[in-house]
């Protein structure tokens, strides 16, 4: 298992591992027993062969990885290949007249965890299925999302196996609220999803009959 993470992942997702992220990961399994000791059960990110950060919420985390700007491995000790997040992928035509029934959308803005690349979109796709966010790749490359911190994980759909993929760590704004997001990047996509790691930190109504 400590040889096959990243090795695992999409070619089109290998490009954007970092050396010093490549060499953490080596560091991460060869510490792993002592972390298995003290920080199991627990997010860590380690970075020259040092734990930087660890707790049970994966946006703390990030975070401290972010404002220490390097690329630190970031995983759920004991739990590696356990956490999975679920994400339901549909094809969709971003039509006002969409059917058989009304699609709900939502204007959000994504940002890179720096906040230094954000685009506004419209079209995104508020879904309660959904562990992430999701965008194409081309629009993760318009806010700079790789320069964001992020971790190895599994993705899957509602139906099919589970798929080794990167998540990032960002943000999005919704009406001039800024929350943190998990945003996965998926090449050739054409879905912009708000998935429950944005919809649980706020109220949602979906008014079906009203339309809104």
């Amino acid at each position: 298992m400590a040889q096959v993470r990243s090795r695992n992942l999409p070619l089109t997702h290998k490009e954007y591992l970092h050396q010093d992220f490549l060499e953490n990961e080596r560091d991460y399994w060869k510490m792993r027993d002592r972390l298995m000791r003290e920080y199991q059960g627990q997010w860590v990110a380690i970075h020259g062969r040092k734990v930087i950060a660890s707790g049970d919420d994966l946006f703390n985390v990030t975070d401290e990885v972010g404002k220490l700007g390097c690329h630190a491995y970031i995983a759920r000790v004991g739990e590696e290949e356990s956490i999975v997040f679920t994400i339901r992928r549909r094809e969709f035509s971003y039509d006002v007249s969409y059917k058989p029934f009304a699609l709900p959308r939502v204007e959000v803005a994504f940002s890179n965890y720096h906040r230094t690349g954000r685009r506004l979109y419209p079209d995104v796709i508020p879904d309660t299925g959904g562990d992430l966010s999701i965008l194409p790749e081309e629009d993760c490359l318009a806010i700079d999302l790789f320069s964001s911190p992020y971790l190895i994980s599994l993705t899957r759909g509602v139906l099919g196996p589970s798929e080794g993929t990167l998540v990032f760590r960002g943000s999005v704004e919704i009406n001039d609220v800024l929350y943190r997001s998990l945003i996965q990047p998926v090449p050739e996509g054409k879905e912009r999803i708000l998935g429950r790691d944005v919809l649980n930190q706020v109220k949602v109504t979906f008014d079906g009959p009203d339309a809104r």
